[in-house]
């Protein structure tokens, strides 16, 4: 069954709040911050229907809600619908830099990327199988590093996915793997974004942007979709 469009409205607004501020989302702060045009029942009634259909947990009985899996996944897809509508340039300016010399560019990439998307960037070069790591320091801000053990979970997917990148399946335009969708790890707790692209004189190669589930998906999206552009040309 599909959602209606305030289903939609209700869910993208929930997980975009959820995604600025880490904590669950309560019925009584979207009726405050948004207008859907109904009663604060309504909107009530409608996160417990997402709920039932597995888009929304409730962490706990009196708390608010926070996404799924299965709730950012119709989110990241409603995100990637519109950026291939709008192809918008916002991010490239950021990518436009004199080649000179790969290796250099790619650590240049990487760290630009990084500091972009607050995450992690990895590159990836298939010629040399050189993969390039930046931005811990930033990720490792997010609350949910907090603990120890996360910080542990993180870094074993991290090394799968360097493990496994080699054998990626070739895909037009960005993918996006959340949580269980993940197909090189078994850690489930992460998300990440993968485009191909070519890098001159080292040939075919990868970026990615790995971080928690609660990542910036669209500002994510634009940055990795404005880097494929430039580096397939």
């Amino acid at each position: 069954m599909n959602l209606t469009v305030r289903q939609e409205d209700i869910l993208d607004s929930l997980i975009s709040e959820y995604i600025r501020f880490a904590q669950p989302i309560s019925s009584q702060y979207l009726e405050e911050r948004y207008d859907f045009g109904v009663s604060p029942a309504t909107i009530r009634n409608e996160l417990q229907t997402l709920s039932e259909r597995g888009y929304l947990a409730q962490p706990h009985t009196s708390a608010g809600r926070v996404p799924t899996d299965r709730g950012y996944r119709f989110f990241v897809d409603g995100v990637s619908k519109k950026e291939k509508l709008q192809a918008s340039r916002k991010w490239e300016d950021v990518f436009e830099k004199e080649v000179t010399d790969a290796l250099e560019f790619a650590a240049y990439a990487a760290r630009a990327l990084a500091s972009e998307s607050s995450g992690l960037a990895a590159l990836y070069m298939e010629n040399t199988s050189l993969f390039f790591k930046e931005g811990w320091e930033d990720m490792l801000q997010e609350p949910e590093f907090e603990e120890q053990e996360s910080i542990r979970s993180f870094t074993k997917f991290l090394n799968d996915f360097e493990k496994n990148v080699a054998t990626m399946s070739s895909q037009e335009g960005i993918q996006v793997f959340i949580g269980k969708e993940n197909p090189f790890s078994k850690v489930t707790d992460f998300s990440i974004m993968i485009a191909e692209c070519s890098f001159p004189g080292r040939g075919r190669g990868m970026v990615a942007l790995l971080g928690p589930k609660r990542m910036e998906y669209p500002k994510n999206i634009h940055l990795l979709n404005a880097f494929s552009r430039i580096w397939k040309k």
